[in-house]
């Protein structure tokens, strides 16, 4: 994977931290030929060209200059074609090229007045208003504090002003990123593939590759899971157990990860003394990165497509200390479907004969399966965590 660089070429479809492309700088107004004041566009007309608003040699109804005056304007002259009038605004002045049908049969804006509420808006949100976008009137370019322009819905910058929200730099928000990254001796590659947007991939400088929380890499909070000394780097496994809860007479099964299944039974779990664990499958993975991203992938993807086989917290609360994993018996079938897609991802020579790579689920597996999708296996990345479930 190639590392990460901040965008620095014009790209017109991106909301990143770009140059304005030249082409797109000539703004919502133009400068007609024969008259000196400049005349504001609406975005449907922003692609005919500035030498075709000249004025067009026609008298204006006055039934037409009651009703722009009735609407706080004046028609200033007919211009183009025997459809457009050029109108000035009773407010501030400026003048705006409009349709004579929607003269007579709607509310005509003001071009001048909505250019200047964006500009005090752009103030008001700390950047500096540059250019309608023609491409989208839904968009505009802004220049930020650092001088990188940056193109935002105009939607953004009006919450912006009210303090809702901040306009942000990407170009100098990656920047900040790979120095932190750098800070603790990993190179920033790239966000996280699965689009959580806490996560970024890091690489380390023994060149493995990881999924770091942001959070993580900020604090040092971490460990690399090639050269690392933590649980993170060494072995761990993947583990099915049945539990049987003689209190509240419910029979469990926890998907988990452990390096140690049988100590985080015995010492972690909080397990009553009566409660019998039946360990029911170990698979080995080669770190406790590998095993907490595989073990977490799967579970949140079991919840959410058996939700029905999910047993509640309050079912087995005070007899085991964890808030998910526990499924109903009936799921066992599945889980080892998930084990087998699993253990032939990380273990592709087939030493599994009655793997399916290719489904993990009894009936043939689907997109959204616990351990099989787009992001299914974890390409020699891992999470990071702290504490193994």
């Amino acid at each position: 994977m190639t590392e990460f660089t901040p965008p620095t070429h014009p790209d017109p479809g991106s909301q990143g931290s770009l140059t304005a492309p030249t082409t797109l700088m000539h703004g919502s107004s133009v400068q007609p030929p024969d008259h000196p004041v400049p005349l504001h566009i609406p975005h449907r007309s922003r692609d005919v060209a500035a030498a075709d608003w000249l004025g067009f040699p026609a008298p204006i109804p006055d039934r037409w200059a009651q009703v722009a005056v009735s609407k706080g304007f004046r028609i200033d002259r007919r211009i183009r074609d025997r459809y457009h009038v050029a109108l000035t605004c009773q407010t501030c002045g400026g003048q705006t090229a409009s349709k004579v049908y929607t003269l007579m049969t709607a509310e005509p804006r003001c071009g001048a007045c909505a250019e200047r509420r964006i500009r005090d808006l752009a103030k008001a949100a700390g950047v500096e208003f540059l250019v309608r976008d023609p491409e989208d009137h839904v968009y505009g370019w802004f220049r930020a504090p650092c001088g990188h322009e940056l193109r935002r819905q105009f939607e953004l910058i009006e919450r912006a002003a009210a303090g809702i929200c901040g306009v942000r730099c990407e170009t100098c928000h990656a920047a900040r990123e790979a120095e932190e990254a750098e800070a603790q001796g990993w190179t920033l590659i790239g966000p996280d593939p699965s689009g959580d947007r806490n996560y970024r991939i890091y690489r380390h400088g023994c060149r493995q590759e990881q999924r770091i929380a942001r959070a993580n890499m900020q604090t040092g909070r971490l460990d690399c899971g090639g050269c690392g000394e933590s649980w993170a780097s060494k072995p761990s496994n993947i583990y099915l157990a049945r539990i049987d809860l003689p209190a509240s007479g419910l029979r469990v099964l926890k998907l988990g990860y452990s390096s140690n299944p049988k100590h985080r039974f015995r010492y972690q779990l909080g397990l009553p003394r009566d409660a019998e664990v039946e360990l029911l499958r170990l698979l080995p993975m080669p770190t406790g990165h590998a095993a907490c991203a595989e073990e977490r992938r799967a579970n949140t993807r079991l919840a959410k497509r058996y939700p029905d086989a999910v047993i509640p917290v309050d079912a087995y609360a005070g007899e085991i200390n964890v808030v998910s994993e526990i499924y109903c018996p009936t799921l066992l079938p599945v889980l080892h479907k998930v084990l087998d897609g699993i253990e032939a991802r990380i273990n592709p020579s087939g030493a599994n004969s009655h793997a399916d790579p290719g489904s993990d689920m009894p009936d043939g597996g689907e997109d959204d399966d616990p351990a099989h999708g787009p992001d299914g296996g974890n390409d020699g990345r891992s999470g990071n965590s702290t504490t193994p479930s």
